[in-house]
């Protein structure tokens, strides 16, 4: 017969091993050596996993560390997060700083705060609204990005974009300058409907384009109708 699960509790300073477990259970400082499998994984406080996390549900309120890749349905984090492996889910939310040294995969993802993936992000829907660094293709259905520092990605494809200028004065680190410029640096952005402030780009492709103040671009391709902000600057545009 298969042993039963069971739940996993450390409180205070506490190291586990790896292994399978009903729900997991972290307040304090908790280390776990090993892969995990798990329904619900909950910390509160700092998290160190050597190994892959699979669960139905993450959620972190505070620091986490992961040398491994991570699957679950949901995943919320208020703080920090970073995680070596690949990370693939159903939905993310992120309040604070996320990095994984690969590619991202989900449905629905929304970022406060910062997202940096060397690999891909591919998902369905995704909301930033402040630094986002991929290191390959940004892919989505929709994509939603409210620029706030440098922001950058290889190429941007999607159905509708939308990259606008966080408004002034709702940052402390705007009023003092300590936020680098506020532009989105990309090749290729390519989708349908098109609206973009503060990026600077090789290609913009699309149907319907709009290009608001503030970017740099090279070449815009469109379909149907374009229209460009005076204080933009554009090389070329030409109805394909």
């Amino acid at each position: 017969m298969n042993q039963p699960n069971r739940n996993l509790r450390l409180n205070g300073v506490g190291k586990a091993t790896g292994g399978s477990y009903d729900n997991v259970f972290i307040d304090g400082m908790g280390t776990i050596n090993g892969d995990v499998t798990c329904g619900d994984m909950s910390c509160n406080g700092t998290i160190k996993v050597h190994g892959q996390i699979k669960a139905q549900s993450l959620t972190i309120n505070g620091t986490g560390s992961l040398n491994g890749a991570l699957e679950c349905d949901t995943l919320r984090a208020d703080g920090m997060l970073s995680v070596a492996g690949e990370i693939r889910l159903d939905s993310l939310t992120m309040n604070g700083i996320a990095k994984t040294e690969a590619s991202l995969n989900g449905e629905t993802v929304e970022i406060n705060g910062s997202l940096k993936t060397k690999g891909d992000l591919q998902c369905e829907s995704l909301d930033v609204r402040g630094n986002l660094q991929v290191g390959g293709l940004l892919n989505a259905g929709t994509i939603f990005i409210e620029l706030f520092g440098g922001c950058r990605a290889r190429e941007i494809g999607g159905e509708r974009i939308i990259v606008r200028r966080r408004p002034e004065g709702k940052s402390l680190l705007q009023l003092f300058s300590i936020v680098p410029a506020t532009k989105l640096t990309v090749d290729v952005v390519e989708g349908d409907d098109i609206e973009l402030e503060n990026t600077k780009a090789k290609i913009v492709r699309g149907s319907r384009v709009r290009i608001g103040p503030g970017c740099e671009i090279d070449r815009v391709e469109y379909t149907e109708t374009y229209d460009a902000d005076l204080k933009s600057d554009i090389s070329y545009a030409v109805k394909m």
